[in-house]
């Protein structure tokens, strides 16, 4: 195997060369693992070098060097594609590259990358997060790497996909993780096998009865704040349509909805639809919206961004006008904008800020295996637009 110091790369800065060996490394490890399958296109340079927070140029320089090694091939104008495996053991690596950085320096974050229409955004609520967590760990000699889950389905795949990587950190040797589970009530067997070994920081959901150091946003607060704002527009009936999960951060929505319409004296009116989202499971949703103009709701608070655009959908289908009939918001502020053209009103999560807690707290346990296990909520802002009022002036931030 070539030595990753070539003559180009002596002549680099010592933090180029870092990063290049870190990068070749871990490319390197994902194809020797099968996380990159054989056949199997490599990410763009640029999904690469955002989600390892480098330079493209070094990003284009380890793929180089996996070209000349064998493991990818690459032909003109193509993306390169996993080769035929030749496996080589991490241990294997050159002394030269191990010196530069252990994996013992790595922080993984174990979520879930984004898809559909994210994939177009550069900001996504994925990358926000992992940025705030390098932006952390930068100044104490860790590196964070994003460990993609795919894409999200039943939560037998979820719970298998989750194993695969947790144990993939451990076999590894990583420093620790950062892990957002969609499996949440699955590994709770292995998860207590990685805590015995290294630190570990949940950020969004918790996995029952696990404790562990945990981030998220105060969904209770933010979701109370979104229905007293419809409240203060003058809407006396506000509607709540949410997933059946019993994960924390429905939970803790729904409660904020209920306490805030029992606050203004208003009924709760809790609309359901199943996780899968399919059209025939909005009959219900319809069904209320069919109700005369004085029995139906007038807004509709949404437990996310992707769910607000849906409804917009279905009402207009209803020949509903929005603000005007009904009004929306949204949670996430990652779709700031409907399909009409109006401006969602909506909670933006602080993600870089969650990125970087959870890093402090994997910090704080690296330092003191023993502190107590800590949990931290962080505040959203209710971003007003023109989606839940008719009478709309322009942006405000509560």
């Amino acid at each position: 195997m070539s030595s990753i110091l070539t003559k180009k790369n002596q002549s680099l800065p010592p933090s180029a060369i870092r990063a290049h060996a870190m990068v070749l490394k871990l490319l390197r490890d994902r194809i020797n693992s099968g996380h990159y399958q054989v056949g199997e296109w490599l990410p763009t340079e640029r999904i690469l070098s955002e989600d390892l927070n480098v330079d493209r140029r070094v990003v284009r320089s380890a793929i180089n060097q996996l070209v000349r090694d064998g493991l990818v091939d690459r032909r003109p104008h193509c993306r390169p594609v996993v080769g035929e495996a030749r496996k080589e053991r991490f241990e294997n690596f050159t002394e030269d590259a191990a010196s530069l950085l252990s994996p013992s320096n790595f922080v993984a974050l174990i979520m879930w990358h984004g898809g559909g229409v994210l994939e177009r955004e550069a900001n996504t609520s994925q990358r926000r997060i992992f940025w705030g967590i390098n932006q952390a760990l930068a100044d104490h000699g860790y590196h964070a790497v994003f460990l993609d889950l795919g894409q999200v389905g039943e939560e037998e795949d979820n719970a298998m996909r989750e194993a695969a990587h947790l144990q993939y950190v451990m076999d590894r040797g990583f420093g620790g993780a950062i892990f957002y589970p969609y499996a949440y009530r699955s590994n709770q067997k292995i998860l207590q096998n990685f805590m015995q070994n290294r630190p570990l920081v949940m950020i969004d959901r918790r996995i029952a009865p696990l404790e562990t150091d945990f981030v998220s946003t105060a969904n209770y607060q933010a979701m109370y704040d979104t229905v007293m704002h419809l409240a203060d527009q003058g809407h006396r009936r506000i509607a709540y349509l949410t997933k059946a999960e019993q994960i924390q951060p429905v939970q803790d929505r729904i409660q904020g909805y209920v306490d805030a319409v029992q606050r203004n004296g208003i009924d709760e009116i809790i609309l359901t639809i199943p996780s899968n989202n399919m059209d025939c499971n909005w009959k219900v949703v319809e069904a209320v919206f069919r109700l005369p103009a004085g029995e139906r709701p007038t807004a509709v608070a949404v437990f996310n961004d992707y769910t607000a655009t849906t409804l917009l959908t279905h009402l207009e289908r209803l020949g509903l006008n929005v603000p005007g009939d009904v009004a929306i918001t949204g949670f996430d502020n990652i779709i700031p904008t409907l399909q009409n053209g109006l401006g969602l009103t909506t909670i933006a999560q602080p993600y870089e800020e969650i990125g970087k807690s959870a890093a402090e707290l994997l910090l704080r346990r690296l330092k003191d295996p023993t502190a107590p296990f800590a949990s931290k909520e962080l505040p959203g802002k209710l971003i007003v637009r023109e989606s839940s009022s008719a009478q709309f002036t322009g942006e405000s931030i509560f």
